[in-house]
C-alpha cells in the first residue's frame, strides 16, 4: 500500500510539472466577468455589509507571458444609476444618485508552480478615477442637499488568486483577491438651497476586495 501511495504521488508531480498552463503561450486576452468588494468611500459614509458592490462583465485584460510571470494591463469600468449609502450615521442621511468608476492597472502576477492549476500572487499599480452625482435626504425622504463628487487617485492593489488552465491551456480562468489601497484627491461639492460649498480633500483608503476578478483569457502565441 506504502508502495502504492508513492507511486500515485509521484504521477501527480510528473503530471504538474509537464501539463500544459498559460505561460506556454506569449499573450493573454480576456474578460473580467464578475468582481465583488468594496468602492471607495464617498462623503462621511458609514460602512456595513451591505456597502460591497457586484459588477459583471467590467473589464478588459491583457498580459504578456514570460516563464512563470505575466505582466498584466486591465482597465475596468462600473457605472450605477441607483447608487445609494448612508451618511455620518446609520440613521442621519441617505445620500441617491449615479456612480460612475474607472480604473487603469498595469502590475505582474507570478505563478507559485508550473501546472493545469496555479496558485498565484502579484501586484498592480495604476489610476482609478469616480464621479457622483446625486442628493442627500433625511429620514423622512426629505431632500436636505445636492452633492457633486469627483475622486481622482493612485491604487496599489496587491492580490492573491488561483487559475485553471483548459483545452490545452488555450483558455484560462482565474479569479483573485486583494485590497485597494487609493490615495485620492477629493472634491465634494453641496448645494443647499441655493448655497454653495466646495470642499478639497486628500486622503487614503483601504477597500477589500473578496473577489477582485473572475477572469476568462485566451492565450496564444507560443513561446
Amino acid at each position: 500500500m506504502k508502495r502504492i501511495s508513492i507511486f500515485i504521488f509521484l504521477i501527480f508531480i510528473t503530471t504538474v510539472a509537464f501539463s500544459q498552463s498559460q505561460n506556454d503561450y506569449s499573450y493573454s486576452a480576456g474578460i473580467s466577468l464578475f468582481s465583488f468588494g468594496e468602492p471607495p468611500k464617498l462623503l462621511n459614509e458609514v460602512r456595513s455589509s451591505d456597502s460591497y458592490r457586484s459588477a459583471t462583465l467590467n473589464g478588459l485584460i491583457f498580459k504578456f507571458n514570460d516563464n512563470q510571470i505575466s505582466y498584466r494591463l486591465i482597465g475596468s469600468f462600473y457605472s450605477n444609476d441607483d447608487y445609494s449609502f448612508k451618511n455620518i450615521c446609520h440613521d442621519c442621511e441617505t445620500v441617491s444618485g449615479k456612480f460612475k468608476q474607472f480604473a487603469a492597472k498595469f502590475g505582474f502576477e507570478r505563478n507559485i508552480i508550473y501546472g493545469t492549476v496555479q496558485p498565484f500572487y502579484g501586484i498592480d499599480l495604476g489610476f482609478k478615477q469616480l464621479t457622483f452625482s446625486g442628493t442627500a435626504s433625511d429620514q423622512s425622504n426629505a431632500p436636505l442637499y445636492d452633492v457633486e463628487i469627483e475622486k481622482n487617485g493612485g491604487v496599489i492593489y496587491p492580490f492573491l488568486g488561483v487559475k485553471v488552465n483548459l483545452i490545452k491551456a488555450r483558455l484560462t480562468f482565474s479569479a483573485e483577491a486583494g485590497i485597494d489601497m487609493l490615495y485620492s484627491h477629493d472634491k465634494e461639492t453641496k448645494n443647499t438651497a441655493g448655497s454653495l460649498s466646495i470642499a478639497n480633500y486628500k486622503r487614503w483608503g483601504f477597500y477589500n476586495k473578496p473577489l477582485g476578478m473572475l477572469g476568462l483569457q485566451l492565450n496564444f502565441g507560443s513561446q
